[in-house]
């Protein structure tokens, strides 16, 4: 646990400009790159956040400079929004975040599925070994924990879910809402599902690929497209939800404008859910465009979240817990190489005595013999292995030197 650090940057810690910024597109090849800073590492990037998590960093502040790196940004101006935890605060706040206690839509469900595939890619990757193993384990089970035995995850917190109510708000009824969905991933297809369930029965989605597209349009039995599709769908839909993003914004002000005079003064719902920003922040100076960003969405939780704020606190509390449990299985596994040289030393020298009472004892009498002496060898390392279980690293390291070579016979 002491070795664990995750540097990076939220929606707590950062805006949109600084986070939208701090992307990797080739995540193996990002991996083997924070490989030479850290033995263990994976990359955590959703709507709102970006961290990297590692095990066995000597230089800690290099995983800063890494992420600068992605920037192009100086690195004084990544540090300022950037936040590093080491030790059992690092693995505490990955608890929070798996357990959607530390997101702008507290409960919201997407995020311990986004977890899930960061450890799985670093997995994959060969990126991971037994200290982000058991922290990225114990952060799982632990988000599933809590989803079953609190009630933080009840009610509207999903971000998709959230979306659906802004759209809601602004035109009550949403049957006659037709929408154009820009992305065909899990949080396009969560919005799809949210609205369809509150009426709405046309959808139109248009992505970057076009067979993802359609993929996620058959199973709504809506149209698709292609980015091309894109500008010349604005004007016949009046929910625009952008759930991909690129270095640009795909919504731009002009093709809107155009969209409006086409419509002819109807309003348009825009709601952005992208990282980078899909839709260009400028609409805002636009008359009949109501545009909401991940910010809007914890306002239209908020009243749901005062209603949770008990779970909230036993959520705290389990998370605690979760925390000694793993510090606990830290120290057990450091403590483990140790047992074991202990071990092989005292029954090495177990065995030296033994040797020579081959040809003086029969062998019902030397089996006996046996067995006698290593069961008080066993007993002998019994108090040392406790502490060894119990103690702090520190402590392993002077238990290690005081047992693991006691002198020879023939030794003054």
């Amino acid at each position: 646990m002491n070795g664990i650090v995750v540097v990076g940057v939220s929606h707590k810690t950062a805006p949109v400009e600084i986070r939208e910024r701090c992307r990797v597109d080739d995540l193996p090849a990002a991996l083997r790159n924070l490989r030479e800073l850290a033995g263990e590492a994976a990359v955590l990037q959703t709507c709102n956040r970006f961290e990297v998590y590692a095990a066995s960093a000597p230089e800690p502040e290099r995983l800063v400079d890494w992420i600068a790196g992605l920037t192009g940004a100086p690195r004084g101006e990544i540090a300022r929004h950037c936040y590093l935890r080491t030790g059992r605060n690092a693995c505490k706040h990955l608890f929070f975040v798996a357990s959607s206690l530390d997101s702008l839509v507290v409960g919201e469900t997407q995020v311990r599925g986004q977890v899930r595939d960061a450890y799985q890619a670093a997995t994959d990757a060969g990126a991971v070994g037994p200290h982000l193993h058991a922290l990225f384990r114990g952060a799982l089970r632990l988000a599933k924990e809590i989803s079953e035995r609190t009630g933080v995850g009840r009610g509207n917190v999903s971000v998709a879910g959230a979306a659906a109510d802004l759209a809601a708000q602004v035109f009550g009824d949403l049957k006659e809402a037709s929408v154009l969905v820009v992305g065909a991933g899990d949080t396009a297809e969560l919005v799809m599902t949210h609205l369809a369930g509150r009426g709405v029965a046309r959808f139109a989605v248009v992505n970057r690929t076009p067979e993802h597209a359609r993929e996620l349009a058959a199973r709504y039995g809506a149209e698709s497209g292609g980015l091309d599709a894109l500008a010349p769908r604005l004007s016949d839909t009046s929910i625009w939800v952008t759930a991909a993003g690129d270095a640009e914004p795909l919504i731009k002000v002009a093709d809107v404008r155009e969209a409006l005079r086409r419509r002819r003064g109807r309003p348009v719902v825009a709601i952005d859910l992208a990282m980078p920003r899909g839709i260009d922040p400028a609409v805002d100076a636009l008359d009949n465009v109501y545009r909401y960003d991940m910010a809007a969405l914890a306002a239209v939780t908020e009243e749901a979240f005062r209603h949770r704020r008990k779970e909230f606190l036993q959520c705290c509390t389990l998370v605690d817990a979760a925390v000694l449990r793993l510090a606990e299985e830290d120290r057990a596994r450091d403590a483990g190489g140790t047992i074991h040289e202990l071990e092989q030393v005292y029954e090495a020298i177990a065995e030296e005595e033994l040797a020579g009472l081959d040809r003086r004892l029969p062998e019902e009498e030397l089996r006996l013999v046996r067995k006698a002496v290593h069961r008080i060898v066993r007993k002998l390392l019994h108090m040392p292995v406790v502490a060894l279980r119990k103690g702090s690293p520190e402590e392993h390291e002077v238990i290690r030197k005081a047992f693991a070579t006691p002198p020879r016979r023939d030794e003054p």
